[in-house]
């Protein structure tokens, strides 16, 4: 605006000029005057008008600075906020899929243990059923089959041949240093460790009573005897004793009675080693001969009676 103000001035100076040409001097300087003074007023007026103008341009481009700083910090702020709650959402999204991988992971090591565990019940359900069905087996009064073992007596002792030095007086009356044959394991009576199996042929268990009742209090009364609550039977018994099983066998009828306990009598053959016959127990074996080559393995067939325990009944027993 202030160009534009000498233009103005300008232009008033010419026209004045103009106008004097026309008029008288004293007049026409008078009225230059007055004009010049007129001009200058308004050349004034029009400067302060313009001074404000340009005041109230440059307080307009303040405010709008001030408003573009202020839209531009609300931007930046806004900006800021947005980027911090993005990367705050992103750290929550880290923290929760870090979480969501920690629970997975725990999840599949809860499926396997699950898994796992189901296995084992169904293996210990089995093996419950199947300790049920033995226990049921061993635990049965009347057994058709069972095992038992026992101690055996029979009425021979298993031979010990052996060579023992003995003073020898021949028909001379010389005394002299011999070797006779002697029995180490003499005797009538041996006991028998027994094994085998029980065959029931009879059932000898005894029913129980029926029920009595009090003709006076109409009451139900039961006569308990000792032996109500136990299986007898009787049947046929299979066994081997000894070390040497195959060679030492036992069969004969057998009793059981109280449930457990067997009562068996019957016969035993065993193989043994006996004397061939040249010589006898007490003979002097002349010398260059062998003890081994009198012995010979015999069959005998000799009684016994054992007395035996169904152990897998006994060891089911409730306490």
């Amino acid at each position: 605006m202030k160009k534009y103000s000498h233009y103005i001035i300008l232009i008033s100076f010419l026209l004045t000029a103009a106008l004097c040409q026309a008029q008288e001097p004293d007049s026409l300087q008078n009225n230059l005057r007055k004009e010049l003074d007129s001009l200058t007023q308004v050349n004034n007026n029009l400067l302060n008008q313009l001074n404000k103008m340009e005041q109230k341009m440059e307080r307009l481009e303040e405010k709008q600075k001030f408003y573009e700083e202020k839209e531009s910090f609300y931007k930046v702020e806004a900006m800021r906020d947005l980027r911090e709650n993005n990367e705050k959402l992103l750290r929550e999204k880290d923290k929760y899929q870090r979480l969501s991988d920690s629970l997975q992971l725990r999840l599949n090591e809860t499926e396997k243990v699950i898994i796992r565990t189901n296995e084992e019940l169904k293996y210990t359900q089995q093996r419950a059923k199947d300790a049920e069905a033995r226990i049921s087996n061993a635990t049965a009064r009347k057994k058709k089959v069972c095992a038992i073992q026992g101690i055996a007596m029979k009425t021979f002792r298993t031979p010990s041949w052996s060579l023992a030095p003995d003073k020898i007086v021949d028909e001379e009356g010389n005394v002299r240093v011999g070797y006779k044959i002697v029995n180490k394991n003499g005797g009538e009576v041996e006991f028998d460790y027994t094994a085998g199996a029980y065959v029931m042929l009879w059932d000898l268990t005894r029913k129980p009573k029926p029920i009595e009742i009090d003709t006076v209090s109409k009451k139900h009364l039961e006569i308990k005897r000792f032996d109500q609550d136990f299986s007898y039977s009787l049947g046929l018994y299979v066994g081997f004793g000894g070390s040497n099983l195959f060679k030492n066998f036992y069969v004969g009828p057998s009793f059981k009675f109280l449930d457990f306990f067997h009562l068996t009598a019957g016969v035993n053959v065993c193989e043994y080693e006996m004397l061939t016959g040249t010589y006898q127990e007490g003979d002097e074996l002349p010398a260059g001969f062998s003890l081994s080559d009198q012995i010979s393995k015999v069959w005998k067939p000799k009684p016994f009676v054992s007395l035996s325990f169904d152990l897998d009944f006994i060891s089911y027993i409730k306490k």
